[in-house]
This record gives C-alpha cells, sequence and structure tokens, in this order.
C-alpha cells in the first residue's frame, strides 16, 4: 500500500512512530514542499513512499515559475528534483543536506501541465547518500538529476 507523505500541520506521536515527521517538520518552510501556513509562496508538493523506496508525486507548476513563455524555469526543475530527493531520504527518516548535484536538462518543461517527479535512492555509505530524480510528461523524461546528500553532525 502507498503511504501519502504531505506537508505537516502537527508533529507525530514520536519519531518512532512516524520517522518522516520529524524531518518533514524541519522542512516546513520548504518553497516546495512546505505547508502553505509556513510558506504562502509554498508549492505545497506531497509525496507518495513507493514500495521500491522511491517517491513520487504528480504536480502542475504554473507560469509563475516559468523563465521562457510557458517553459519552467531551470532554477525551478532543479529545486523540484533536489526537493524529490530530498523527500526520498526524509522517507527514511534521514536529515541530510545537498552536497553536490548535476542536472541533466533533457527538453522543456511545460508550465501548466501535470506531470510526474520521482526520486530513488541508489546507495548509502555512514552519513552519505547518492540519489537520483526524474521529472517526465506522459512517460516521456524531461530533466533528470543525481546527487550526494550528506548528513551534517550537528543538525
Amino acid at each position: 500500500m502507498k503511504q501519502m507523505l504531505s506537508a505537516p500541520t502537527a508533529p507525530a506521536a514520536s519519531p518512532q512512530d512516524d520517522p518522516y515527521g520529524e524531518a518533514r517538520l524541519a522542512h516546513a518552510g520548504c518553497m516546495i514542499c512546505g505547508g502553505r501556513d509556513g510558506n504562502p509562496q509554498s508549492q505545497a508538493l506531497s509525496f507518495e513512499r513507493q514500495p521500491d523506496g522511491s517517491v513520487s508525486t504528480l504536480c502542475r507548476i504554473g507560469r509563475q515559475c516559468q523563465g521562457y513563455d510557458g517553459i519552467l524555469h531551470g532554477g525551478m526543475i532543479s529545486a523540484l528534483l533536489d526537493a524529490a530527493m530530498t523527500h526520498c531520504l526524509f522517507a527514511l527518516g534521514v536529515r541530510a543536506v545537498t552536497a553536490e548535484m548535476t542536472v541533466r536538462f533533457i527538453a522543456p518543461v511545460p508550465t501548466d501541465r501535470p506531470f510526474l517527479l520521482t526520486a530513488q535512492v541508489v546507495s548509502r555509505k555512514r552519513r552519505m547518500h547518492w540519489l537520483e530524480a526524474r521529472l517526465s510528461l506522459n512517460a516521456k523524461p524531461l530533466a533528470r538529476a543525481k546527487a550526494r546528500f550528506i548528513e551534517p553532525r550537528n543538525v
């Protein structure tokens, strides 16, 4: 069964009950996945945890985030891919920050059209995590990213 991962409204009873909860609350004001109560300008995306450990969401971003007319800005595309990978770690109860990310823009991403955003963990070693994310429309890849995340020692 898929589990919805959504913007926070109240803390979980404990991190043991919901390992995603603590990390999610630390991200409450995020411009991509934060709740609108914490950030009225947030896209307020919610991610679904998949049985294979990946996360995904179907989203539509409006023209307020465009670069060229009708085309999503590359900075927003990068932020979306980064957020998806972050949520993949949150689903594991991991709080980490992006250390390095490479984005490949394959085709223009249209505004105001629903697209699929997915991310998965590729490998983990101690405090380091390697992830990949993809953005696609009708099964056609539009952008992808690879990133390395690190768990800070004192966060």
